[in-house]
């Protein structure tokens, strides 16, 4: 395996999207829609229309106080357990190889590079607000993810042949769609009461997370090679 420079390092970090960012900014469409309603939701209008609902039962003061803060209790519950759900997904990402942490190792100095972060350390102490990483006697700062294809896309400019290759054994675009589409499907994020392109921002995201290896960057795969592939799944509903 070719040595990354100190250079791609640098590069890799500032492409990356810092921890404390990550676990939302890489979250599932789904998942990520959800914590935007939560997030809608204002939990001191919810204080105030259960305040008025408690003034009007029986009961003691601290009966009351207790109904007052119902709804407020669940929703920060409802935040705190997604918040949750999402970060332990980052954490699977980056185990699974979707993901790749950098960041500097301490003591840190002026003349410091960032460097990779080993798959291990992730089972020491994440620091989500602070972007920070402990793993035995190891400390990790300005932790930073990015995906796979923003990974190769650095790593290959250093390459001298340029020549766009299409290795053998290497999934095409068609097939992954197909996967990616049964993936959604399977887990119930396909709506079929929806218009099909609503669904592409989806498989993007479901195949930058597991599909690293394909010839064309999910990103730079068009809306009709989606149609092409994705249509006959979706007229099948």
């Amino acid at each position: 395996m070719t040595e990354i420079t100190k250079g791609q390092l640098e590069r890799l970090h500032r492409s990356g999207v810092a921890l404390s960012k990550a676990w939302l900014t890489y979250a599932q469409p789904d998942l990520k829609a959800q914590w935007q309603e939560l997030h809608q939701q204002s939990g001191t209008d919810l204080i105030k229309q259960d305040a008025i609902e408690a003034a009007k039962t029986d009961g003691d003061m601290s009966a009351k106080v207790a109904h007052a803060l119902s709804s407020f209790s669940k929703l920060t519950n409802a935040r705190r357990t997604l918040e949750h759900t999402l970060q332990a997904n980052i954490l699977s990402y980056v185990s699974s190889g979707h993901i790749h942490s950098f960041g500097y190792e301490l003591p840190r100095s002026l003349s410091s590079a960032p460097v990779t972060i080993p798959k291990p350390a992730w089972a020491g102490t994440c620091d989500w607000e602070a972007s920070t990483l402990s793993f035995r006697g190891l400390e990790f700062v300005d932790v930073r993810l990015t995906t796979n294809r923003i990974r190769n896309e650095i790593l290959e400019r250093g390459n001298v042949d340029k020549t766009p290759t299409n290795p053998a054994g290497r999934p095409g675009v068609g097939a992954a769609i197909k996967e990616a589409f049964n993936a959604l499907h399977k887990t119930g994020q396909i709506d079929p009461q929806a218009s099909q392109s609503s669904h592409y921002p989806k498989v993007r995201a479901w195949l930058e997370l597991n599909k690293p290896d394909l010839p064309v960057p999910p990103a730079s795969i068009s809306d009709k090679t989606f149609y092409r592939y994705f249509s006959p799944l979706f007229r099948g509903l």
